[in-house]
């Protein structure tokens, strides 16, 4: 079996399970003023593309925010350092993450492999909509990884997404989908991915917060499986510009990482 693999890098300024989680934090994204983070985060997944071809995949990410009033950007992009059979590609574009495609063709050696990953352009809006947090944002995939390492598909990925969520005393209920045009590979076909999430922030005092939600994105190829998962994960604020957070997910679908852990962290300046 041949695969390209997308592994998701979930940063603070583009996930659904880090929307605005106070009524204090709210108002202050929607001050004038312009602010800008930097971010880091360590992502290690493990799982398996089916017969016993299993893969171990560690992005190291860095990247920088800004937010002004009701918008915000972002650029990361990673090193990447996995072992996996030698024709999955790793490529950890799109919104959320899934496995791209395959073919009959089949080599089963485990590969190592290690460099930069493709850097990752986002944008939100907050829409000035009373009573719920609405965002819509866009993200760009530029292919800046070693496509001859198989790190990436040297091509250009686009999407686009939605987030709603509402504060109820502790509680902060939040959905979101997204839908990302996928660069097709030379000698492969692929189609353009579905993807949504579901869950809730529980709040824990003014300045950290659990989060649990469920998470589903199509696979951009027929022959994968969709990808399923839960997810689990815990912020809080070390000082007013530094923020921490540790995230976890389980996948629930042959086309899902088996397990994954990460650490995040965003600091201002």
């Amino acid at each position: 079996m041949r695969i390209f693999l997308t592994l998701p890098v979930l940063l603070a300024a583009a996930s659904p399970a880090l929307a605005q989680d106070s009524s204090e934090q709210k108002n202050e994204a929607l001050q004038d003023e312009t602010r800008f983070q930097l971010l880091a985060a360590v992502d290690h997944m493990v799982g398996d593309v089916g017969d016993g071809l299993d893969y171990e995949t560690t992005f190291a990410t860095t990247g920088v925010a800004v937010t002004k009033g009701r918008f915000s950007a972002s650029a990361s992009i990673p090193y990447i350092s996995s072992t996996a059979p030698q024709d999955v590609i790793i490529n950890q574009g799109g919104l959320f993450g899934t496995s791209l495609l395959a073919s009959e063709d089949s080599q089963t050696g485990q590969v190592k492999r290690e460099g930069i990953g493709d850097l990752s352009l986002n944008a939100a809006y907050q829409l000035p909509v009373s009573s719920v947090n609405a965002t819509v944002g866009a993200t760009v995939k530029l292919p800046t990884a070693s496509q001859e390492k198989g790190l990436g598909t040297g091509k250009v990925d686009y999407g686009v997404s939605g987030q709603l969520s509402r504060k109820m005393g502790s509680v902060v209920p939040f959905v979101g989908a997204g839908y990302t045009i996928i660069g097709e590979p030379d000698d492969f076909e692929t189609r353009n991915i579905v993807s949504a999430t579901a869950g809730s922030h529980l709040l824990l005092g003014n300045n950290s917060a659990l989060t649990a939600s469920y998470s589903y994105e199509q696979s951009a190829s027929s022959s994968i499986g969709d990808s399923q998962s839960i997810n689990m994960g815990f912020g809080t604020n070390l000082t007013r510009s530094v923020r921490i957070g540790v995230d976890g997910a389980v996948g629930l679908s042959d086309g899902a990482p088996d397990t994954k852990v990460g650490l995040k962290l965003r600091v201002g300046i």
